[in-house]
């Protein structure tokens, strides 16, 4: 079951590890393999509409390293935790652009699967996963049997 679950990591992970080198922490950035539509779809699934935002958990998403950077994957993405509403949505569709800000890892962390939580998610011209002062990055154990 090892093997296969190796085949799994590369196939996905491409066999890079995040290992920060510097004390302080490294942002995060998406980039076109990111798979926004996933992210979008979520946020449909949750009722979300264009021009709402609220207050949310993402689990799990993927922290990877990509050419030097960190890079954050929607992909395996389950669900949308709304934690809170901050405004109401019109009604209109999510826009397709996805964008990040504010988000960093802390030195300590890993490539691999995270709950993301506690960041402000808003789709208004582009869905936008924004760090508040209470985001933070749970690591999943991804236990396989031998």
């Amino acid at each position: 079951m090892k093997k296969m679950y190796a085949a799994f990591e590369s196939l996905f992970g491409g066999g890079k590890v995040f290992a920060p080198t510097s004390e302080s922490s490294s942002p995060v950035t998406i980039t076109s393999f990111s798979q926004p539509n996933v992210l979008r779809k979520k946020m449909e699934e949750g009722k979300m509409t264009h021009g709402g935002t609220v207050t949310a958990n993402l689990s799990p998403v993927r922290l990877d390293m990509d050419h030097g950077a960190v890079v954050m994957y929607f992909c395996p993405m389950k669900t949308i935790e709304v934690l809170n509403v901050k405004t109401q949505g019109d009604g209109g569709g999510i826009p397709q652009e996805a964008r990040i800000e504010g988000l960093s890892v802390p030195r300590r962390l890993k490539s691999g699967f995270y709950d993301l939580r506690n960041v402000e998610l808003t789709s208004n011209g582009a869905m936008l996963v924004k760090a508040t002062e209470a985001t933070s990055w749970e690591f999943i154990e991804m236990g396989f049997p031998d």
